[in-house]
């Protein structure tokens, strides 16, 4: 007689795990340094598809920081669903300013790549 219990075949988990975000291909992250896996560990939980805050548009990495346009999923003020975010690298800090397109939060996101030394 089968089980009552639904248990996820090894198809099924591998979706799950391909389901985060993948940075890779987008940025290079040493995770065995504690900031750096930090800020990894975050931009996990920020993008998260079963109750995400962003949605990931753009990452760059610059010096010690990951610059991030993102959108925001619930803006707070639906004039400003955009922001460009600064996720540290050295540190537990995030920074971001609001911006009405996506457009502006990447111009943004470009200025300060040329201001931040490599």
């Amino acid at each position: 007689m089968p089980s009552p219990t639904r248990h996820a075949s090894p198809s099924r988990r591998l979706s799950i795990a391909r389901a985060a975000p993948s940075l890779s291909s987008l940025v290079t992250l040493d995770l065995s340094k504690p900031g750096e896996k930090r800020a990894h560990d975050f931009l996990c939980y920020a993008t998260n598809q079963r109750d995400p805050m962003w949605t990931l548009l753009d990452v760059q990495r610059h010096a010690n920081v990951l610059l991030c346009v993102v959108r925001w999923v619930c803006p707070h003020r639906n004039t400003k669903p955009f922001a460009m975010a600064e996720v540290s690298l050295i540190e537990s800090a995030v920074r971001w300013k609001h911006y009405a397109t996506k457009a502006e939060a990447k111009k943004e996101s470009q200025r300060r790549a040329l201001n931040t030394p490599s």
